[in-house]
């Protein structure tokens, strides 16, 4: 580590043994001398995560009554009220449709909620990855800057990867929504250590990685000796923003190694793999906590989060819901049915409310990560009773620096306008130049 007198470089990494790098957060020694933190790169820096929900969220208990301002939420969005400033939820829109040659009535509902085409075929070959580059991508190659990771794909569930179980396609489809060109799908990571690892980890040193798994070396452990000399160079007020963001660190560290614990007793008995929680709830918070912390360290600016895979049988029994997830989309119109469908979703937004309420707490320079951010939630259907595509949920939640307007806004989009529109308008706010995208037909006004 290099740093002059002057200031400290917005790229400058504390180093240890076995490969460990841990990125720096922002900090007011990296504003050279006499200049403005509003003039800075780091006032500039956006960051777009997008968040699918599978098997649909019920339309009547989501989408708010009233247009404008001043709505009223609804059962399912109701844990995100004390967020509201930063919200924009959109109605009326259109999912792409299911239809066979775009991958069927689930695979189809994710796989084209970043591109709107989901998988491409040719002269009914049903086993080519091929698909369409999808909007994060497009947003990544305009905010990416000199960040270490181009974006990050993280999910909790994994369909497998054998072509001709997953309605005659590669299971891959099931497993991404991300798709770097037309040829390059980005499959999810569905075990936290390994996103840990991409992320703090020396990429090119997969023996490094497995000494220190083996020995349980901690990452700051072995930084602390130069985090010591940063910390002597530095200002009370970064000290204390480093000092927050190593605790964080450390927090995400020991719930990996206590999940790996649990989990390596589990394998010595049945022989299964150690790395992914048991727990689901812990599975999520560990998850948000590594977006957050690629965030915070500048890691990535760019994320997608597929929280379980269409027609997921997930067990939600910790929120009361008997039936798995899927039946549980599969409610009959029954009011206990409907109830479980909307605990499930309530559940995801208490989630992502803890995952917004930590960007709004994280100051970096003048303004705070939610600010700079644009998170996009959403899924590739409504009533999942009927698979429906027509007014599917769709969630902003920050301003992306100033671009969305803040305030609480429920946007009524002209019935059946395509979720594709919406997609080219966000990808507009940070700068990125598509011309169309899956079945656009023009841009929406956000």
């Amino acid at each position: 580590m290099f740093i002059t007198k002057k200031h400290l470089d917005r790229r400058t990494f504390l180093r240890g043994a076995m490969g460990t790098a841990i990125a720096l957060p922002f900090l007011d020694a990296m504003v050279p001398a006499a200049t403005a933190q509003t003039r800075t790169a780091a006032a500039e820096k956006l960051r777009f995560g997008a968040i699918y929900m599978p098997n649909g969220i019920y339309p009547g208990l989501w989408h708010p009554e009233k247009p404008g301002k001043g709505w009223a939420f609804n059962r399912t969005m109701k844990p995100l009220e004390a967020h509201r400033q930063y919200i924009t939820t959109i109605s009326q829109m259109k999912g792409p449709e299911g239809k066979k040659d775009m991958g069927g009535i689930h695979m189809g509902a994710s796989a084209a909620f970043l591109n709107g085409s989901g998988p491409q075929t040719h002269n009914g070959e049903f086993n080519l990855i091929r698909s369409k580059k999808s909007i994060d991508q497009h947003i990544a190659d305009a905010i990416a800057g000199d960040t270490p990771l181009h974006s990050i794909e993280v999910g909790t569930e994994d369909m497998g990867t054998s072509a001709g179980a997953c309605d005659g396609y590669p299971c891959v489809f099931f497993n991404t929504m991300a798709w770097r060109d037309d040829k390059s799908p980005l499959p999810v990571s569905v075990n936290p250590q390994a996103t840990f690892e991409r992320m703090f980890g020396d990429p090119g040193s997969s023996h490094q990685r497995i000494a220190r798994l083996q020995t349980k070396e901690s990452m700051l452990d072995s930084v602390l000796q130069e985090t010591g000399r940063l910390q002597k160079k530095i200002g009370a007020s970064d000290n204390a923003i480093l000092d927050e963001y190593l605790t964080s660190v450390r927090r995400v560290e020991e719930q990996l190694q206590k999940m790996q614990s649990r989990s390596e007793a589990i394998a010595s008995a049945s022989g299964g793999p150690i790395g992914i929680p048991e727990d689901f709830d812990e599975h999520m918070t560990v998850t948000y906590d590594l977006l957050h912390l690629a965030f915070q360290g500048d890691l990535t600016r760019v994320f997608s989060f597929m929280v379980g895979h269409e027609a997921s049988g997930r067990s939600y029994a910790f929120l009361g819901v008997k039936e798995p997830h899927h039946s549980t989309s599969h409610h009959k119109n029954t009011p206990e049915s409907l109830e479980a469908y909307a605990k499930i979703g309530a559940y995801h937004m208490v989630k992502l409310g803890e995952f917004v309420e930590k960007l709004k707490n994280t100051r970096e320079g003048d303004h705070t990560l939610l600010d700079s951010s644009l998170l996009y939630f959403g899924a590739g259907m409504s009533n999942g009773l009927l698979h429906d595509r027509h007014n599917v949920p769709a969630l902003m939640v920050g301003t992306a620096g100033g671009r969305i307007a803040a305030g609480g806004n429920h946007i009524v989009a002209e019935k059946d306008q395509p979720t594709s529109n919406l997609l080219l308008a966000m990808a507009d706010k940070f700068g990125a130049e598509v011309d169309t995208i899956g079945v656009a037909t023009g841009r929406m006004q956000i």
